[in-house]
Parts: structure tokens; sequence; C-alpha cells
């Protein structure tokens, strides 16, 4: 339980271990301490040496003996803060190579590919990176019986299109539910419903050509292809024609 939070804040699982165990124990020796946090007698010193840099730990000699102590847990709060400070300056100098390490990615529009991607840590960069860069928006199989999870990110997602003036056609597999009346409303945004063919969930952005499912776990096939983007095209448009 300790452990799990100590080392999400930036101990090891040896740091960790001892730390928890000078709380526990008191003022001790490395032996004493190698005893009850159950670490390698080999590692104890290091380990002492890297708490003590980051303000866990103190120390004493007494009789010639050295002995150590747990600082303040309130100590922890300091720890914290310089994580969080070494996360802002990692997070300054990846905005200054991003540049560089976008230029060793090969283009993807000029690559044809598929990918499957799980979750909406996966997916959302990818459909808001689609967003920003796409211009003809098409989405068929929308359904309204999905989590409402589910329903919240896209709202937020046409949220963000709406804001850029990107127009979209959406063509719906049912009608009349709140998820269908907000996008009626919504301007930049052409709805019509396609009732007898309920096509599975699919958004073409350009070459983009994404499958989705929603099932427990939010998944979709990405593909990058002009060919099979122009195929799926061709179809929503056939649909669309006999939509109202």
């Amino acid at each position: 339980m300790y452990e799990e939070f100590l080392e999400g804040a930036g101990l090891t699982k040896n740091e960790s271990a001892v730390y928890i165990a000078l709380l526990k124990k008191g003022k001790s020796t490395a032996y004493q301490i190698v005893r009850e946090a159950h670490v390698s007698s080999g590692k104890i010193y290091e380990t002492l040496s890297k708490l003590s840099e980051k303000g866990m730990i103190k120390s004493v000699i007494e009789n010639g003996v050295k002995h150590f102590s747990a600082n303040d847990p309130e100590s922890l709060f300091d720890l914290l803060k310089e994580k969080e400070k070494n996360l802002q300056e990692k997070e300054k100098e990846l905005h200054k190579i991003l540049p560089q390490l976008q230029g060793l990615k090969f283009l993807e529009n000029k690559i044809e590919e598929v990918a499957l991607i799980k979750g909406f840590r996966g997916i959302s960069p990818i459909v808001y990176k689609v967003l920003d860069q796409g211009k003809n928006i098409k989405i068929m199989g929308l359904r309204s019986s999905k989590s409402v999870k589910f329903n919240n990110f896209w709202k937020n997602w046409h949220r963000k299109r709406i804001i850029e003036k990107k127009k979209a056609y959406l063509l719906f597999s049912d009608k009349g539910s709140e998820y269908w009346k907000f996008f009626k409303k919504q301007p930049y945004t052409v709805v019509r419903e396609s009732l007898s063919v309920s096509p599975s969930a699919i958004m073409i952005v350009d070459d983009n050509v994404f499958i989705f499912s929603y099932e427990e776990e939010f998944t979709c096939i990405h593909i990058i292809s002009s060919s099979i983007a122009k195929s799926f095209t061709g179809f929503f448009d056939s649909l669309w024609n006999f939509s109202k």
C-alpha cells in the first residue's frame, strides 16, 4: 500500500522499503535496516545515500557507529514538488526536440498502413491530430445507444471541429435521441438518417478511415489509404443520397 505510493512519488522499490522500515523502527544501523527492510546488504549504503540526497532520511554517529532515521513524512511534499519541477523541465525539452523527432518519422500521407488501436489514450491523440489536419469529414453508422462516456468523447471532438469551422456530414442509424438532437442543432454539421441500412461506425477524414467498435474497450481500425478512403466515401455518398 505505502510502497506503491512512495514509488509513484519518486522512490525506488528499495528506497521505499528502507524508508518505511525506518519510520517503523526508528533510529537504526545499516545492519538493522537490512534485516527490517529485507533489502540486499550490497545495496543498502547506495540506497541510504539516495534517500539522504532526496531529503528523506538523516544520519548521526553514536559511539563510532552510523545510525539512520527517517525524516517526517511531510518531506514527501518536497519530493513531489521536485518531481513536478523535473517533469516541467522535461516537457520544455520535449517541445524543443519535438520537430526533430517528428522529422524522423515517415510521412504517413505517403504510406498506406493499417493499425489496430485500443483505448481512449491511444485513439484520442490520433483522431484529434486528423481533425487538425483534415478538411473533408464524413461519418456514418452513428448510434445514440453507446455508453455516455463514448458520446461525451465525440461531443467534445465535434465541439473542437465546430470551433475550427470544419463542416461534417453525419449519417445516423437512429433518430430522436438527445445525442441526435445535439448534432441536429450544431453549426457546420449536416445530419441525415439511414434507418434501413445500418453500417458500422465509420469516420472518413481525407485519406484516413476509422472503423470503431464500442464494446467494453474503445477500439478502432485506422487505415491510411487514398484508394480505400475513396471507396468508403463512395459507399457513404450512396447512402447519403438515399437518406433524408
